[in-house]
C-alpha cells in the first residue's frame, strides 16, 4: 500500500494581506484633503502664514517696535518700499515688513484661541441640549437664539465696552459671539445620532447617559464641527481686526493688523502700501481658512465627495 505524498504547506501572500488591511481613518481623510484642490490651496496659504509667524524673529529685519533713526532723520518716516525696507516704514520709521510678520502671530493666536473657547462652550451646550432635550434644550437654545438676534459685531462691541479695550477682552468677545453657531451645529448632529441603533444597544448594555453622550454620540457628531471651526478661525481673525481698527483691540505699540490699518487709514492715497499690506494679509488669511473649510466640507460630507476636487 502506497501513501500519498504530504501536501505542501499553504503559502501566504503577506503583500496581499497587508494591502487588504484597511487604512486608518485619519490617513484616508488626509489623502482626500491633499487631493482636494480647495483644501490644498487653503493649506498652502495657512502654511505660509504659520511659517511666517513662527519664523518672525528670523525673517524680521528689526524689532517690530524699533523706530530706527526717525528722531534724527524724519525722511525715514513713511518711507516708500525699498531694498532696506521692502514694505516701507510707518509714521514712526518702523519697518512695515517686521511689523507684518509679528502681526501674523497676534492674528493667529486670536483666531485659534477664540475659536477654541467657542468650540468648548458651544460643544458642551449643544451636546447637552441635543441629548437631554426637554427644558434643558429649550433654555439653552432660546439663549442661543437671543445671542444670534444681535449682529455679531455689535454684540462684540457691547462686550468690549463692558470689559474695556484690550487684546484679551477682544479675544473673549470674539469667542463668546461664536458660541451659538457651534452649539446649534453640535445639537443638530447629536439629535441625528442619539436615536441610532448603536446608541440603543449601548444603553441596553447598561451604559450611563454621560458615557453614551461623551464616548459614543459626541465623537460621531464632530465632522460638521471641524468644518465650522476651520471657517470660524478666519471669521474670528476678521472680527478681531475690525475691533482693532476701531481702537478697541491691542494698544500701541503692538503690531496688530487691524491697528496698523487704523493708524494709516488717512494715508490711503499717499502712502497706500501702509494700508494695502495689512489689508491684503487679512484678506489672504480669511481666504485660506475659507478654502480649507470648503475643501473639508467636500471631503467629510459623503454627499459632496467626488463632486469637486
Amino acid at each position: 500500500m502506497t501513501h500519498a505524498p504530504p501536501l505542501p504547506p499553504p503559502t501566504v501572500d503577506l503583500a496581499s494581506l497587508t494591502a487588504a488591511q484597511p487604512r486608518p481613518p485619519w490617513r484616508t481623510a488626509a489623502r482626500r484633503v491633499v487631493r482636494n484642490r480647495l483644501a490644498l490651496a487653503g493649506l498652502v496659504i495657512i502654511g505660509g502664514l504659520v511659517a511666517a509667524a513662527v519664523l518672525a524673529p528670523v525673517l524680521a529685519r528689526e524689532h517690530p517696535n524699533a523706530a530706527g533713526i526717525w528722531a534724527v532723520a524724519p525722511r525715514e518716516s513713511r518711507a516708500a518700499p525699498s531694498a532696506a525696507h521692502p514694505l516701507g516704514t510707518d509714521q514712526l520709521g518702523r519697518d512695515q515688513l517686521s511689523r507684518m510678520l509679528y502681526g501674523a502671530r497676534v492674528s493667529l493666536v486670536i483666531g485659534f484661541a477664540a475659536v477654541s473657547l467657542a468650540i468648548v462652550a458651544g460643544t458642551l451646550l449643544g451636546a447637552l441640549a441635543g441629548y437631554l432635550g426637554g427644558w434643558v434644550d429649550t433654555v439653552v437654545m432660546r439663549l442661543m437664539d437671543v445671542m444670534l438676534a444681535f449682529p455679531s459685531i455689535l454684540l462684540a462691541l457691547a462686550i468690549v465696552a463692558l470689559t474695556g479695550p484690550g487684546l484679551m477682552n477682544v479675544l473673549l468677545a470674539v469667542g463668546i459671539i461664536s458660541i451659538p453657531n457651534y452649539a446649534r451645529i453640535v445639537r443638530s448632529s447629536v439629535l441625528a445620532e442619539r436615536h441610532k441603533e448603536y446608541v440603543d444597544a449601548t444603553v441596553a448594555l447598561g451604559a450611563s447617559r454621560r458615557r453614551v453622550l461623551f464616548r459614543h454620540v459626541l465623537p460621531n457628531s464632530l465632522s460638521p464641527l471641524i468644518v465650522a471651526a476651520s471657517l470660524g478661525i478666519g471669521t474670528a481673525i476678521l472680527d478681531a481686526a475690525g475691533l482693532g481698527f476701531l481702537g478697541l483691540g491691542g494698544r500701541p505699540p503692538l503690531a496688530e493688523w487691524g491697528l496698523m490699518l487704523s493708524d494709516n487709514r488717512q494715508k490711503l492715497f499717499s502712502e497706500w502700501w501702509l494700508v494695502a499690506t495689512p489689508g491684503v494679509a487679512i484678506m489672504l488669511t480669511v481666504l485660506g481658512f475659507n478654502l480649507l473649510g470648503d475643501g473639508l466640507r467636500d471631503v467629510l460630507d459623503p454627499r459632496l465627495r467626488g463632486r469637486r476636487g
